[in-house]
């Protein structure tokens, strides 16, 4: 949870820059794509820690985890559905760096809030 609130803090401030600011700054680009990379990976490695603490039935891939946590009511299930394609885009930065869609790195800067939300209800579980 640590890491993931430090990817997010760096990447706030920079959720104002426009989309030409973006592509034309390449360092910009280059602390997006690798905090969000790190931020899903958080995600996605909470997810699957949650499921081993709770005993739950094992996923069979990074998005399924998700939707693991949305069925056992640890994650809103509609959110589950709509975050865990977070698992996704991170596949695309770590194995398809080469062809990385910059509108879409671009758009998932802009959904840090689901980030946010994913993290309040893990707290909120730990309170449990």
């Amino acid at each position: 949870m640590e890491k993931l609130s430090e990817c997010l803090t760096k990447l706030e401030p920079l959720r104002t820059k426009s989309y030409d600011d973006f592509e034309q700054d390449p360092y910009l680009r280059d602390i997006v794509e690798r905090n969000l990379e790190v931020a899903a990976q958080c995600c996605i490695d909470i997810a699957n820690r949650v499921i081993s603490l709770e005993d739950l039935e094992k996923p069979q891939d990074y998005y399924s985890a998700f939707i693991t946590l949305g069925q056992a009511g640890i994650l809103p299930l509609k959110f589950a559905r709509s975050f865990a394609g977070i698992a996704g885009f991170r596949n695309i930065l770590v194995h398809e760096y080469i062809s990385i869609d910059w509108h879409e790195v671009y758009r998932n800067l802009h959904r840090l809030d689901d980030f946010y939300h994913f993290a309040d209800c893990i707290k909120a579980w730990m309170k449990k």
